[in-house]
């Protein structure tokens, strides 16, 4: 008895842990929702859905609120591809909901976080091709990856990546610098995680039963179990 419902619970627990650092996903099919049905829609600044992307022109982009379940520990995924030049300031994410110059930027093609000045990240980008970056921040330390490698950390010491109120906006510049740091694009995908560990994979939401569902099969496989045991 006891052996069975240990294992019906470590089945469960490692079904729900499989994906659990894998929080939100938005694919840009046809709509702004959540892919997991876990959070809230984006909301867009003008822009177009086509073709599985979302393609914005400069100053139009994409606001999510609600966006973190931990705003301090996160992970953010996302593909992408600037469309005009990558010698200028381009705003990628910005964490102070559009009030303050601070955040994750593209500068001279390079991946650059500016807070109160330059903070060179590392990398490059070409006009014109996709590229994929993942942003962690993880224990007050800033971790970049640009197609899967690994840029020079960065000490968030003052918290500028803690989103304001968790709101997040990606793509459109703040209105401190009077929003001239924006650039063209499009955008495959936008993921976040609680870590960096699901970096890369592709969300199945009916591949991934819902902790109710897979509680109720646990029940009634070990209520099968027990009408067979002998009085």
């Amino acid at each position: 008895m006891k052996k069975i419902i240990f294992a019906l619970t470590y089945a469960m627990l490692l079904s729900s842990t499989a994906s659990a650092a894998l929080i939100k996903s938005y694919d840009f099919n046809n709509d702004l929702s959540d892919t997991l049905n876990n959070g809230v829609d984006m909301i867009a600044s003008g822009g177009t859905l086509s073709g599985g992307f979302y393609n914005f022109s400069a100053n139009q982009g994409l606001r999510l609120t609600d966006a973190l379940d931990d705003t301090m520990d996160y992970a953010i995924e996302m593909r992408l591809q600037i469309e005009d030049s990558t010698a200028s300031w381009n705003k990628l994410i910005d964490f102070q909901d559009l009030t303050s110059d601070n955040g994750l930027y593209v500068l001279n093609s390079e991946i650059d976080f500016y807070v109160s000045g330059v903070n060179i990240l590392g990398g490059q980008i070409n006009t014109n091709e996709f590229f994929n970056i993942a942003f962690v921040r993880s224990a007050g330390v800033i971790t970049t990856f640009l197609n899967g490698i690994e840029l020079s950390p960065f000490v968030d010491s003052s918290d500028q990546a803690v989103p304001m109120d968790n709101i997040l906006n990606f793509f459109e510049d703040d209105f401190a610098t009077g929003q001239g740091e924006a650039f063209i694009g499009a955008v495959d995908y936008i993921r976040i995680h609680g870590d960096e560990t699901t970096f890369g994979d592709e969300p199945d939401p009916q591949d991934v039963p819902e902790p109710t569902a897979l509680f109720l099969m646990g029940l009634g496989l070990l209520g099968i179990r027990l009408s067979r045991q002998k009085p």
